[in-house]
């Protein structure tokens, strides 16, 4: 099995309100509660915390499936986005995936849910609080997980059952550490994607 390299643009990023001084929640959704007071939310992560965080995840793509997320180019960068989380959502999808081929990452503070990131289409963002306590190396492996949505496209995280072992598992524990492991058919898909993005 060949490596298959996917290219990055990470971003250091910055998220400032859409609208400051918003109405607040909304019915039915997770908002961010700096940006609905129209504050702004800097990212805090700083270019060795995003290169231990590849540095794992590529542990464990290269592991189980010969793939490696490199060269990873590292910017700083301002968003302005809606405090909500489908809107925060749409607005990473319009604005993070670069150009041409490769996948947009973007590193901030907070996200305005309970998960420690999101990841589909191009990109994946990952939340500096949410893996703050976490074991060493839980920021990769977050990572990991999400680029896994990117490559796999297993929103419902079917592919990984019942496996905690999984990397794709709906479930992820910030203290304890997960084997990262991928079963065939997750590595033929994410090997799959990753030759064409």
């Amino acid at each position: 099995m060949d490596q298959i390299d996917v290219s990055v643009s990470a971003y250091m990023l910055s998220l400032y309100p859409a609208q400051p001084g918003g109405s607040g929640p909304r019915l039915g959704g997770n908002t961010m509660r700096t940006l609905s007071l129209g504050l702004a939310a800097p990212s805090f992560w700083s270019r060795d915390a995003i290169d231990r965080a590849f540095t794992e995840a590529n542990r464990i793509w290269l592991r189980e499936a010969k793939i490696r997320f490199s060269p990873i180019n590292v910017a700083e960068r301002d968003a302005v986005v809606p405090a909500d989380e489908d809107g925060m959502w749409i607005r990473f999808l319009n604005t993070l995936p670069p150009r041409g081929r490769g996948i947009g990452v973007g590193f901030v503070y907070d996200l305005p849910s309970d998960e420690g990131g999101w990841g589909g289409c191009r990109i994946a963002v990952i939340s500096g609080e949410k893996v703050r306590a976490g074991i060493a190396g839980f920021a990769g492996n977050l990572l990991a997980h999400e680029l896994g949505h990117v490559l796999i496209e297993d929103h419902d995280h079917s592919h990984a059952g019942d496996d905690r072992s999984n990397l794709m598992h709906r479930s992820r524990n910030p203290r304890v550490a997960n084997a990262g492991l991928l079963n065939a058919e997750q590595v033929r898909l994410a090997r799959e994607r990753a030759a064409t993005i």
